[in-house]
């Protein structure tokens, strides 16, 4: 393996990984598929040791990995055959659904989207088949992207139109230029890039009217943070541009070797890996510092390369899969997979060994402040507001408050960044219409343990206990 200066086939091997703080925790697994059919098998994410879970036999042949469907603990990926293949993680067997679907794609919260054979919407989500009434218009193969309410979206570049679908027949039509098309982590914004900026859709129905954000540096493709308030876009003048979604403001701009064609946020949102244009190498983007952290050679598929938990990338390299450690003060290479690199991958946020902390929490309230070094990379957002200092800690169960938001969507997706990154995380809703929303995550049995995990956060919080009454 090696860490290259540029990407190429070639190149000197370099250490470029300075002093990267603690990421986000290892919780959560690796979920490895046959391509050639027979069993499924998980490994930690961090070290790729293999856990004590398996499905010993009756997986087909496997294609592409679709995502997962935490409530339901179900995993879908499609077959070699185009068929919905789900995995049940805890009965551990394995069953085909939609055999006659097409164009099969997952929304990051796990539902399975697609086309049947009159080009309608299908949904498939908590093991129930959802038919919209209404068809996709137009010809050409059209993109399924996940919308706000259970509604779909289906872009036709070639025609330049993105339909909305409902499940009750109602279709919204926007004109759309042709580009490269991506969504929101919660189905709130859609982006189209073109060559002179990007288009931003709201599919919620606040506005009919396109945002147009026009940019210098010929725009090639955009990806979203996980909460969605941050977009990414790599342009050929080789850099990533940094904005925020609300105002169209540019925050930073990072620097790359070169023009990236398509881009890849973690789950933690912390690292940005990058495919360049030409070569075999992947760029691995720290947004924390807001730089590269390393160039390593590998191939760019569908499942790989990926962070799982937040700290290991992993990627192919020839017929091996392999680990490595991204917040040491150099990359070390952790664990190799032998002869592993012809299946399909999915890390998946959960593991056999600590379901539980997959649970949300109990109801608590906040008690005292604490504030640590702010994290660069996610500056403070208009609306979170700070909390009145309460009564000392008592026994207990612990938790931690991460946000105090009047915006629910924010807060809503801020609560899914930290569970789609390893924490027992969720939202409180409020009690009075003047109250906030607010973002726990525990429980801890220690004040010390709490502590630590919000130390590593880099974000303010408070520690917390006690259920406060009708929330």
């Amino acid at each position: 393996m090696l860490l290259l200066l540029a990407a190429c086939g070639g190149g000197e091997t370099v250490s470029a990984v300075r002093g990267v703080p603690p990421g986000m925790p290892a919780e959560g697994a690796l979920l490895r598929l046959p391509s050639e059919g027979g069993s499924a098998r998980l490994y930690r994410a961090d070290s790729l040791t293999p856990l004590d879970w398996q499905v010993a036999s009756g997986v087909p042949k496997i294609a592409r990995a679709l995502g997962t469907e935490l409530e339901d603990r179900m995993v879908y990926a499609v077959d070699t055959d185009g068929r919905l293949v789900g995995i049940d993680l805890l009965a551990r067997r394995t069953r085909i659904h939609l055999a006659a679907t097409q164009q099969l794609t997952a929304t990051p919260d796990g539902a399975v989207l697609g086309l049947d054979s009159a080009r309608r919407a299908v949904r498939f989500s908590s093991r129930a088949l959802t038919t919209y009434r209404a068809s996709v218009e137009g010809g050409g193969t059209p993109q399924l992207l996940r919308g706000p309410g259970g509604q779909v979206a289906a872009y036709l570049p070639a025609t330049n139109v993105l339909q909305l679908l409902g499940e009750d027949g109602e279709v919204r039509r926007f004109t759309a230029p042709a580009g490269q098309a991506t969504v929101s982590w919660h189905g709130d914004l859609l982006a189209v890039t073109t060559d002179s900026g990007v288009v931003l859709f709201d599919p919620s129905g606040r506005s009919d009217e396109p945002q147009f954000l026009r940019l210098r540096g010929a725009p090639i493709t955009t990806t979203f943070s996980p909460s969605a308030h941050r977009l990414y876009v790599a342009r050929g003048r080789g850099d990533v541009l940094v904005l925020d979604r609300f105002t169209g403001d540019e925050r930073a701009t990072i620097e790359l070797s070169g023009p990236a064609k398509e881009l890849r946020v973690d789950r933690s949102g912390r690292w940005l890996l990058a495919q360049p244009e030409s070569g075999d190498s992947i760029w691995v983007v720290d947004l924390v510092r807001r730089e590269v952290a390393m160039t390593i050679r590998s191939p760019w598929a569908e499942d790989l390369p990926l962070v799982a938990g937040g700290r290991t990338l992993v990627i192919r390299d020839g017929d091996d899969v392999v680990a490595w450690e991204l917040t040491g003060t150099t990359p070390t290479e952790r664990t190799r997979l032998v002869g592993a690199a012809g299946d399909v991958y999915l890390a998946i946020p959960w593991s056999p060994e600590a379901p539980a902390a997959m649970e949300p929490p109990p109801v608590v309230a906040e008690v005292e402040p604490v504030t640590p070094e702010p994290d660069p990379a996610e500056p403070a957002v208009a609306g979170v507001d700070s909390l009145p200092v309460t009564t000392p800690v008592p026994s207990g169960d612990i938790y931690l408050q991460i946000s105090s938001s009047q915006n629910r969507e924010w807060a809503q997706a801020l609560a899914q960044q930290l569970r789609d990154g390893g924490f027992a995380a969720r939202l409180l809703n409020p009690t009075d219409p003047a109250d906030p929303y607010r973002v726990v995550i525990g429980p801890f049995p220690t004040r010390d343990e709490a502590d630590a995990v919000g130390r590593r956060l880099g974000r303010p919080y408070f520690v917390l206990s006690e259920a406060p009454t009708g929330t």
